[in-house]
């Protein structure tokens, strides 16, 4: 198994340095601009990555399985902060600008037109975590190895013939859309 140094090295070809890029007004652009937390850490013997699912409630994805994040506000400086303030608004996980180790390329959603910025950080603990938010149903603690195994095309929310999605599944929870965009990217350089 891969130890958290390992990951990282594997992981580094495709992360772009942080950077706070300041974003200085709010245009139609930014309003479906968003940003998401990939934490790997090593609470167990293997590495895990935390994923959410997120609230039926909501107006956007509801119900479906996706990395701490959301949508950038004004108060944010940075996509980055996004990220943080988001990952510490949904499960309680403070993460300082120096936790984040750079960030993966952006991914558009299909249904909503969300562009997200996936920020990464490798930690070897995480305390114990807990939902701070209702947009957030649970959190799921996964081995990112035993859930990047299991990536198939994705016959059930896309056409095949028109695009080359894929999906995951880790116990009963269906990973498709934007998030498994970012798993296919991992997917790439870890396996």
């Amino acid at each position: 198994m891969l130890s958290l140094e390992e990951i990282a090295s594997k992981i580094q070809p495709i992360i772009a340095k942080p950077q706070t890029i300041f974003l200085p007004h709010y245009d139609d652009k930014l309003s479906r601009s968003a940003a998401v937390m990939i934490i790997f850490h090593y609470n167990y013997k293997t590495p895990h990555i935390l994923l959410t699912k997120r609230s039926s409630g909501l107006q956007f994805h509801k119900s479906e399985i996706s990395f701490p994040g959301g949508r950038y506000s004004l108060r944010d400086k940075s996509l980055r902060h996004t990220a943080i303030r988001e990952t510490k608004e949904e499960i309680g996980l403070l993460l300082r600008h120096k936790d984040i180790i750079g960030s993966l390329t952006t991914v558009s959603t299909l249904t909503s037109n969300f562009m997200i910025t996936p920020f990464v950080t490798l930690q070897h603990k995480i305390p114990q975590l807990k939902i701070l938010s209702r947009e957030v149903e649970r959190l799921i603690d996964v081995p990112v190895f035993e859930l990047l195994d299991t990536m198939t095309l994705d016959l059930d929310h896309y056409n095949p013939s028109v695009n080359d999605v894929y999906k995951f599944e880790y116990k009963n929870d269906i990973v498709w859309g934007a998030t498994a965009k970012i798993l296919r990217k991992l997917y790439e350089v870890l396996l």
